[in-house]
């Protein structure tokens, strides 16, 4: 299980534990990615995450943000049409917000 392990331990880095990211240039962008299952099974079980929204990206990828209104923690997440999910970002005081009236879809 150290995929476990890796997942888990990315996304504590990833949301905020202090640890300061820097890029190095000209070097390519790395996020830990797994399979989806793995990934929903782990943010469900360590985090009480679940997906609450989704897009399509136009490469293809599904596009989800997870979160769990009991911890307030998030993480965004894109899949592959193969099944590999890529942790793209994690953090605290996720909040879902309201759309405007007027900003809102024509009737």
């Amino acid at each position: 299980m150290r995929g476990v392990g890796l997942l888990l331990t990315s996304l504590a880095l990833a949301g905020g534990t202090g640890t300061a990211w820097a890029q190095v240039p000209g070097e390519p962008v790395r996020v830990p990615c797994y399979s989806y299952e793995e990934v929903a099974r782990q943010l469900k079980g360590a985090y009480q995450e679940a997906p609450v929204s989704l897009g399509l990206q136009a490469n293809g990828n599904l596009l989800q943000v997870f979160s769990s209104p009991a911890t307030g923690s998030w993480t965004i997440v894109s899949t592959t049409p193969q099944g590999v999910a890529c942790v793209l970002a994690a953090g605290q005081h996720w909040e879902n917000v309201t759309t405007p009236a007027s900003l809102g879809p024509a009737a």
